[in-house]
């Protein structure tokens, strides 16, 4: 080989490395997300959409629960910062589902449930970004309801990892579509929840909150 054609060869690997270089910082960069937070403590809170209710639905049964009002929120953190992926853009820390006092929530045959959060690890994960609005997922759901029947106190759990939720940066709305992901187990085994609720249900929710203080997500 003469010395021409091992320069030739030498100046191609090193076109390629460049060129594969340049590819993955282009794609590391494409992966980066922003979030900017006008509260410096990373906090944020938002309430049920006026006009709009939260909806979980037992696919399996039919039977619904839904809350409409003020007393339907939720509270987390989502500090302002730079993420290397969407993973774990917010973490929701608390969840409330109406003031049973005020706000209009009724489940099967007019029953009233309220709800807690059990899990300590809920959080918003983006998957893309477009025109202002990330789309992608509310991951380790866990949500405990709970009414008081004529036949006694019906219990339920809501487990998983919930999809088609989305996030509008314009209006600081938080909305999930008739998610699908969840579970229901825990059933009250005592006949209080009627029939009505089964355990290892496939379960949608459906809510469109609005945050307090909009926080701006962004990704290239």
């Amino acid at each position: 080989m003469s010395v021409i054609q091992r320069s030739l060869l030498t100046a191609g690997a090193v076109a390629v490395a460049l060129g594969l270089s340049g590819t993955s910082a282009s794609a590391t960069s494409q992966a980066q997300w922003t979030v900017a937070n006008p509260h410096a403590d990373g906090s944020f809170s938002g309430s049920l959409k006026a006009g709009t209710y939260a909806m979980v639905h037992d696919v399996t049964t039919g039977q619904q629960l839904q809350c409409a009002g003020p007393g339907t929120r939720l509270e987390g953190r989502a500090p302002s910062g730079v993420h290397p992926s969407g993973a774990g853009l917010a973490a929701v820390t608390d969840f409330s589902w109406g003031d049973p006092l005020s706000d209009l929530c009724y489940g099967p045959l007019g029953t009233t449930f309220t709800a807690e959060l059990l899990s300590t690890t809920m959080g918003f994960d983006g998957e893309s970004y477009a025109d202002g609005v990330v789309t992608g997922r509310l991951t380790g759901v866990r949500l405990a309801f709970s009414a008081d029947t004529w036949l006694g106190h019906c219990t339920m759990t809501i487990a998983g990892s919930l999809s088609r939720a989305t996030y509008r940066n314009s209006t600081g709305e938080l909305t999930v579509a008739d998610g699908g992901g969840l579970t229901m187990s825990d059933v009250s085994n005592n006949g209080a929840c009627m029939g009505l609720l089964g355990e290892g249900d496939s379960v949608e929710y459906s809510a469109t909150y609005v945050l307090d203080d909009p926080i701006t997500v962004t990704s290239p």
